[in-house]
Order: C-alpha cells, then structure tokens, then sequence
C-alpha cells in the first residue's frame, strides 16, 4: 500500500541572502515521524520555506492527502492563497493551519473554506495525533487542540491531555541536512529552544497566552543543536527563549556556544531575549559575550512606565532605582543597553508616555531607546474581543512593517499588521503626536544629534529633556523655519496609517534599498544635511542656552562627534573641556565644565566613504551600541 503523501509550509521572506530555518515544521515533522503510526503510513514529500512564486509552489505539489502551514504575519496571506489553490484542484487534500497568526476559535474556519482544521497552541502532539486518526479512519474531532470541521459543523475540542515534552530536535532528526545541501548559496539563521513557555502573563503577547509554565529541554539536545550550527558554518545564533537567562544554566549555555566561537569561528553573532528581571546571571552572560563581540547589548525593557498600563497588561516592571543601579554597572561595564517601550498599550496616554520617557532620560539612559508601535496579535489576550472593548481598542490594518529588506522583495502577496491607534486613553491624533516625540528623542537623543544640548540644558538650567524636545518638535513642525522637514513629512505617514493608507517603513536611494523605520530614516536625513539643520536650528538652541558663545561651541562639538562620510580625520577646538563633560554626563554621572583651551582630533581610517554604507553599517549595524558618535576615538591633541 502506497504511503499518503504530506506537504509542509513555513514560507519566510529572505534579507539579501538570509534566511531562517523553517524551524516550527522541522518540529512538527521530527516528532511526527518518531512514530511507527505515522512513518508505516506517511511519506514527508515536500517541505518548503521561501516565498517563492504561488505557481512555482503549486506545481511542485503533487497528488497530496495532507498539507500543512504554520501562519505568521509574515506569510498569512501568501499561506491562505496556496491553501485555496491546492484545495481546488485537490478537493481531498486535508488542510491544516496552525501557528501564531490563528486565532482561537473557529474564526478562521469560517473566514476560510479550504482549511479543515486548525491546531491551536502547541502543534506537536495535536500534529501527529491528527495524522494518526485520519489514517485509521476516526474522528478528527476526538483530537484535541484542534477546531475542525465535521459533518455537524464546526467544532473546537478541548487542550490535548497528552503532555509529551520529549520533541526531538529538527537538527537532531537530520530534517534541516538536505535543506542546507539543497541551497548551499544562502545564509540560514538557526533558531534554537532551550526551553519552552514563560512564566510572565504579558497581555499583549503571544507567550503570555501559553497556558503550560517553562520547561526545560534536555541539556544533551541543546548542546547538540548549538554544535550542529556551529559545524555547519551558520555564523549568526537565536535562541528563541522568552526569558534567556531564567535558568541557571543558562550560563554554561552561554560558555559553549562561546567556546565554540573561539574553537570554530562560529557562531559569530548571538541573538536572545533576555528575562526581564536583569540579574547577575544575565550580567555575567552579557560581559562574556560583549567581550568575544557576540551581542550588540542587554535590553532593559519595560514597555511601559506607567502603573496602570501595567497593571493593564499584566506586568510588573524592576523597581526604577535597581534599573538605574543596572545601567550604571553596565555602563561601567562598557556593555551597551538599550531600552523599550511599546506605543499604545491600554490606559496609555501623551502625558505618560512622555512622562515615562523623561524618567528614563533622567535615570541616565542616553545610549539606545526603542519605541515599538503596539501590535495587534490574535493569540494574545490583548487579541479578545472582550479586552478590545474593555479599553476601547482600535486596529487600523497596514502593509506589513518589513524593516531593512530591499524595495520590491518578495511578490505581490500583500501581507499585513495590525497597529493600536485608539483606545479610551488615547484618540488618534494623541497615537499620532506620541509617535512623533518618541521619534524626536530618539533622533536627536540617542542617536545624538542634539543630545549634547539636552544634556547641558538639563544639568545646567533643570530644563526637563522631554519639554526641551516636545518645543523642538513644535518647532520641526512649523513650514517656514526649514529645519528637518522630514517630521513633516513623517506626520503626513502617521496619519495614513491612522487610516490604513500607508506603510510605517521609507525607502530613500540615497540610502540604499533598503527599507527604513520612521526613526531611522528621520535620522538618516538629517545627519545626510547637518550642516544645513544644525544652521536652521540654532535660533531655537540660543533661546535655550542663551548665551551665543556657549552655544555655537557646543554646536561644533555636537557636529565633531557625529560620525559622517568620508571624514578619516578631523579636528575641535575649543574654550571649554566638552569632551569631559559629555563623557561624564551620558554616563550618568555629575560633571562641572571646566574652561580651559582645548583641541580634539578624531581619527576613523575605517569611515565609509558613501550614504547607502553608512545607513546599514554606521547607523543600522551600529545603532546599539551608539557606533554613530565618536566617544572612545576622541583623543586630546592640544
């Protein structure tokens, strides 16, 4: 008897030569297969992970008894479109979704009449069970974790009582070896699991709508994953953990795959989410990876500085004076933080998301600040109707926000995201001016190119950071002063969003194909013309500082520090020890400006010599860690 064929879909859209490796359907086929009920009755006969063209796909799908796709928001729609294809021509083809982009319920089953079942949560066991009962002949509704339609309609069965854990690893399995024969020209990133679950109830997240706690995979499997990437050459690592770090071992995980790194070469980067309860454990970590130049830096997020948002969302934040104790040990460190917040969060609203930014500004984080526009997920609480109505919640659709891949990847396939740009704290036009500040802080902040005057202006004359910049941006957003009209411009993409007309990405070609955050392109326009800002701007800076003199100095320190084109050597003179002072102040620590005649000499025999290298090795590789402004190459010359 001939074995029923199944098909497995994780496509993923590529940066340049990159690409992930479809680890959720190496899951699902590795712990599948483990079993003599699947293997004595199916053959895995395609398993495909790019978005290549829909008819490409199609044809090379033949004769299939089941087919299988793992949603993200990356690939709902492209998923969706060849599901309903193969269900035409293949009308008994059993279709299966599972994955982040399906929601609970039947939803989806009744959106989309070519899908027969859905697996929620965890895909593993509901996967293979499911195989196992459509070759027996049984009743697919006797699965658990699954909506599925049956002859009396729809219906969604209760979580699987299986509580299996022992999944083997796709590198384990051999699952990932001919995918990597096959396309010997692409750069695959690994994700690895070292466990599984998070014990944080973040509504606003996927994992906090995970039901099981951690656990933990056997220590052989994940040294094996860790070595099987290192021997294969794949240079960059993801340990896809919600909270790198919990676990005690977490630590000698870290020491191998740093081993492995001075033994091999690679892996060359390693990228984590770390629990948000930075402890030593994490510090330790950090130095050693900062130190074999593996991490760009720890996050110290908090996603929002409100109490009542917190409690909105379920979480609770490190106490403001242990986060100020962990920037400066990290900062004494010489390891790079940086910090995040998300926009529009239930209960939010301008005055504390302003409120919250000046605490961390003052709590001494000049270094890296991330502002996340709040996403949309189906399968977080946040997702629920019930929540939606409780805090007035409002989505407005828009192309998918796909940062730094090139103009006109991909297919026309439109996917999409679902941006919070309302609720009963905040209307749209305040979604609309929080973005803005956010956006002006972090290009003139810390991305430095006004952070000099804020931090004078604060530790000279107790101007407030975020009064300083909220009169800048007031001042950006008036058509007659020429100065950056690129907020303008960012206002005008706000409000399309609002309405669902615009992307929250922008491709200049000065910069590359390469598509760009509102953030990152405010900045790259502006340092591509400082000059021509830094002129147009300094009637608003000596209103503030009020003396001229003062002012034009820090203005040409200001300008000496930020790394530009071309430049491999220049020069500062000056009245007073700036240097000294910005050192100390972006530190978090107290200064007094000392006057005495200075000069400062910058050489960078590495400074890229055009705008399109600059925007992805300066600004976008080096973001951070602060690599756009010079601080350890300023040396005294006089």
């Amino acid at each position: 008897m001939s074995k029923r064929r199944v098909y497995l879909f994780q496509p993923t859209f590529m940066t340049g030569s990159d690409v992930y490796l479809p680890y959720a359907i190496g899951a699902l086929a590795s712990y599948a297969w483990k079993f003599d009920s699947v293997r004595d009755n199916y053959e895995l006969a395609g398993a495909f992970f790019l978005r290549e063209p829909v008819d490409d796909v199609f044809d090379r799908v033949g004769d299939p008894d089941v087919a299988a796709f793992s949603c993200y928001m990356w690939n709902y729609e492209y998923n969706k479109t060849l599901a309903s294809r193969i269900k035409r021509k293949y009308p008994e083809c059993f279709i299966i979704f599972g994955g982040q982009q399906v929601a609970p319920g039947e939803g989806v089953l009744e959106e989309c009449p070519f899908v027969d079942a859905i697996i929620h949560n965890e895909g593993e066991i509901p996967f293979r069970e499911l195989l196992e009962c459509l070759a027996a002949g049984g009743d697919p509704s006797e699965v658990g974790s699954l909506s599925v339609r049956t002859p009396h309609g729809i219906v969604t069965t209760p979580p699987s009582k299986n509580r299996d854990f022992d999944f083997p690893s796709p590198y384990q399995s051999g699952f990932f070896e001919s995918i990597i024969k096959r396309y010997p020209d692409l750069n695959f990133v690994p994700l690895v699991e070292t466990n599984r679950g998070c014990p944080n109830k973040c509504t606003y997240c996927s994992w906090g709508s995970m039901k099981a706690g951690v656990r933990l995979f056997p220590m052989s499997r994940v040294m094996y994953d860790i070595e099987w990437c290192s021997s294969h050459g794949l240079k960059y690592l993801v340990i896809s953990d919600a909270n790198f770090g919990i676990i005690p071992r977490d630590e000698e995980i870290t020491d191998r795959i740093v081993e492995l790194k001075k033994n091999t070469g690679c892996p060359e980067k390693f990228q984590v989410s770390y629990t948000k309860d930075s402890n030593d454990r994490v510090f330790r970590i950090t130095e050693k990876l900062n130190a074999n130049k593996m991490d760009k830096g720890v996050t110290l997020s908090f996603q929002t500085m409100s109490p009542i948002v917190q409690k909105n969302i379920g979480r609770e934040n490190i106490d403001l004076e242990s986060y100020k104790a962990l920037l400066k040990r990290y900062s004494d460190a010489g390891i790079p933080t940086y910090t995040e917040l998300i926009l529009g969060l239930p209960g939010e609203t301008v005055e504390s998301l302003t409120d919250g930014i000046e605490e961390l500004l003052e709590m001494g984080q000049h270094v890296a600040f991330f502002v996340h526009m709040c996403e949309w997920l189906p399968c977080a609480e946040m997702g629920n109707r019930e929540y939606m109505e409780r805090f007035g919640l409002k989505y407005s659709t828009i192309p998918i926000n796909r940062a730094h891949t090139a103009k006109g990847s991909g297919d026309d396939i439109p996917e999409y995201s679902r941006i919070i740009t309302a609720s009963s704290s905040m209307s749209s036009d305040d979604w609309i001016q929080m973005n803005l500040i956010s956006y002006c802080v972090i290009c003139f902040h810390h991305l430095g190119l006004l952070q000099c005057f804020a931090l004078y202006l604060y530790r000279e004359k107790g101007i407030r950071y975020v009064d300083f910049y909220s009169d800048l941006l007031k001042y950006l957003l008036e058509k007659d002063n020429g100065a950056a009209p690129v907020f303008r411009f960012i206002r005008e993409r706000l409000a399309g969003i609002v309405n669902g007309e615009a992307s929250a990405i922008c491709f200049d070609d000065r910069f590359g194909d390469v598509a760009w955050t509102f953030e990152e392109y405010a900045y790259l326009t502006v340092v591509a013309e400082k000059d021509e800002f830094y002129k147009a701007v300094g009637p608003f800076l000596k209103k503030y500082v009020g003396n001229d003199g003062i002012c034009d100095e820090i203005l040409r320190y200001q300008s000496f520090i930020m790394k530009s084109v071309g430049d491999t050597r220049r020069e500062f003179t000056g009245t007073y020890d700036w240097n000294k002072y910005f050192v100390a102040l972006r530190s978090g620590k107290d200064a007094a400006l000392d006057k005495r005649p200075v000069r400062y000499a910058v050489n960078d025999p590495s400074a890229v010599p055009s705008w399109d290298r600059y925007a992805v090795e300066v600004m976008w590789y080096g973001r951070k860690g602060g690599k756009n402004i010079y601080t350890n190459e300023i040396e005294y010359v006089g």
